[in-house]
């Protein structure tokens, strides 16, 4: 497998199991309740505590898809019930336990080879370049393995993100206009915006758009070359495995 093929086939199972699919699970909205607050304030207020005391403005920025200010008031609302530390702490903790409640089925060494190539292709990254990416890398790496597997798994996600924001700006395309190219209607709806934001959609916006995911697959390409073919091979079982196991039937007991 070549690493941009690898590339692309980790797109959209990190997209799901690492994104929405874990925000918004049982799990983190447990965290989120014991501590005072929502899931969606928790997914905005957490996930952007890897950042550390940054500003609300700073956190809305680094989010960037989403309606200027929406993340912002979430981010207050979260810090006007818990500090930092303790928003990261539950996020950081909702992802463990939904990683040890979800990946039980997939066998030991699939996510250790996943853990493990992983944990190479984050070595090698740039520092500097990608806020949440080097948010979630400065957070102590859990001792287990499928607990592990996961934060790797964020963190590709991340890195994906963040690569992609650097391509939609240099395709000319706004964050709006991406989002309203991206996922249907609900994807563009649910980053906060609405009729106003839209654009026409002709075929020169849709080849920006292409232009955008082709360079995002190419940069992440480049980014995972440290890894030769088994390693690439491992990483995407270790990416399927992960989104088969949450979208698996729970067993009727």
């Amino acid at each position: 497998m070549e690493p941009t093929d690898a590339a692309i086939a980790i797109a959209g199972p990190l997209g799901a199991v690492a994104g929405a699919t874990f925000y918004f699970s049982p799990q983190s909205t447990a965290r989120a309740e014991a501590i005072g607050i929502d899931a969606v304030t928790l997914y905005a207020a957490g996930r952007g505590a890897v950042l550390g005391e940054a500003t609300t403005a700073e956190v809305d920025d680094t989010f960037f898809f989403f309606r200027p200010g929406m993340i912002a008031g979430l981010v207050e609302a979260g810090r006007r019930t818990a500090t930092v530390p303790v928003l990261l702490a539950a996020h950081l903790a909702a992802a463990d336990d939904f990683a040890l409640a979800t990946f039980g089925t997939i066998g030991g060494g699939v996510l250790r080879g996943f853990d493990s190539v992983a944990a190479t292709v984050v070595v090698g990254l740039p520092t500097g370049v990608w806020p949440l990416v080097d948010g979630y890398r400065a957070a102590p790496v859990p001792d287990e393995p499928m607990a592990s597997a996961f934060r790797r798994a964020i963190l590709l996600r991340e890195l994906r993100g963040g690569v992609h924001r650097e391509a939609v700006a240099g395709a000319g395309l706004s964050a709006a206009v991406a989002c309203q190219l991206d996922r249907g209607d609900d994807y563009f709806l649910l980053h906060g915006y609405g009729d106003e934001h839209r654009v026409a959609d002709t075929p020169d916006v849709r080849a920006a758009k292409a232009a955008a995911e082709e360079a995002t697959n190419t940069r992440m390409g480049e980014l995972l070359a440290v890894l030769d073919g088994p390693g690439l091979d491992a990483l995407v079982a270790g990416a399927v495995a992960m989104d088969e196991a949450w979208r698996a039937p729970v067993p009727i007991s």
